[in-house]
């Protein structure tokens, strides 16, 4: 983010960035704030360098991840923001603009099916199916919630969905899992893996507490969406032992 002018800053694509993104983060966080979503609004679009930038109002606050940084102790609390958070989207009626989320995933697993040898096309036909249909942010880790003033504050709108919001559950649970033992994952550098680790387990334990889902189910959403994170780019060796792993034991069962 940089900024631009007063009240205001620009989120300027890498160059590695697709062309299009922009615009569609764009439009879908004005979708979401409409809605309702604890999401910054959007003021325009402009041309920098030559490309798409977004404009939004400038959100003052820390994110939630540098905060658990600086201050580990407050593990438990902010664990269950995430989960009020994300049991409050999944009470917003999401804008029929979004995505649907089976065919976000279904894009993502085909491109995951091209980059890696092995059975990962079969994660298609093992998404749940359900009639849940609510607001899933889709990339909602604590790198993405600014601690604002007025309340949490959400950012990074680009995987934005329609669908079950147990998926969301799901998806933010792999976010919060070590590469290995060395490294906490790159969207949630800076600190001990360990806190990383720690983290995962009090947001499940607060997952249990508020929520009560059906565990099969959410296994299930998190080996599908193992599978569909490989199209983002990240190392994908423990992301295919996450998938394996669910797919052998549902055989063994």
């Amino acid at each position: 983010m940089h900024e631009w002018g007063a009240g205001a800053v620009a989120k300027v694509p890498f160059a590695s960035t697709p062309e299009g993104w922009i615009e569609f983060e764009g439009r879908y966080t004005a979708a979401v704030h409409s809605a309702g979503a604890p999401a910054p609004r959007l003021l325009g679009i402009e041309l920098i360098g030559g490309r798409a930038a977004s404009i939004y109002e400038r959100v003052e606050g820390g994110s939630m991840w540098d905060h658990l940084a600086a201050h580990p102790r407050s593990v438990a609390r902010h664990a269950h923001t995430l989960v009020d958070l994300q049991s409050s989207l999944a009470r917003l009626v999401p804008p029929v603009s979004l995505p649907r989320l089976g065919d976000r995933l279904g894009c993502k697993i085909a491109d995951a099916a091209r980059m890696v040898a092995g059975p990962l096309a079969d994660a298609a036909a093992s998404i749940p199916t359900t009639t849940a249909i609510g607001l899933c942010h889709g990339d909602l880790h604590p790198g993405n919630v600014i601690l604002a003033r007025r309340g949490p504050v959400l950012v990074d709108w680009f995987d934005v969905c329609r669908g079950d919001p147990l998926f969301d559950v799901a998806r933010t649970a792999l976010l919060l899992r070590t590469i290995d033992h060395r490294r906490p994952p790159a969207h949630l550098g800076g600190t001990d893996p360990i806190v990383v680790d720690v983290m995962r387990g009090a947001y499940l334990a607060a997952v249990d507490d508020e929520v009560t889902p059906d565990h099969a189910v959410l296994d299930r959403w998190e080996a599908v969406a193992s599978v569909a994170r490989i199209a983002e780019g990240v190392p994908s060796e423990r992301l295919v032992a996450i998938w394996d792993a669910w797919r052998t034991g549902r055989a063994d069962g």
